[in-house]
């Protein structure tokens, strides 16, 4: 089950990048990231292009999903990498819902988003357990 879900999560992020994409995200990060920068230094301002968003979400998908053979041939260590996207992908989730529903209003990425939260949640909740590890 785990494989599929993982699959899921990295289809999920194709549509998140997509959405992201086609809604201009990559105009509101210059504002965005600069607010958490005044707050936490170690946060980057991100001023990019169209293009160059767009690349970079491409690339992101094609490791998500180039991944997946490895966690379909179960390897051990590839389960530990799942989780560890599992995380990434609630947290990017949060952080396009908070606002959305912070704001009352929609904000790019916040439908997608619902998708990665909760499969990310589910893959968490299933390597969570040992029988389920031992099952890989």
């Amino acid at each position: 089950m785990l494989p599929w879900l993982y699959l899921a999560l990295g289809l999920a992020q194709a549509a998140h990048s997509v959405e992201e994409v086609l809604t201009g995200l990559w105009m509101n990060l210059p504002a965005v990231t600069g607010l958490l920068h005044d707050r936490l230094r170690f946060v980057p301002v991100l001023n990019w292009s169209a293009e160059g968003f767009a690349a970079a979400n491409l690339v992101i998908v094609a490791l998500l999903l180039g991944f997946s053979p490895f966690v379909f041939q179960r390897h051990a260590w590839a389960l530990k990498i799942v989780r560890v996207v599992a995380v990434i992908e609630v947290l990017n989730a949060a952080l396009h819902i908070i606002p959305a529903i912070v704001k009352g209003s929609y904000r790019s990425g916040c439908i997608s988003a619902v998708f990665l939260l909760g499969t990310g949640l589910v893959i968490l909740i299933k390597t969570g357990y040992s029988h389920e590890l031992k099952s890989l």
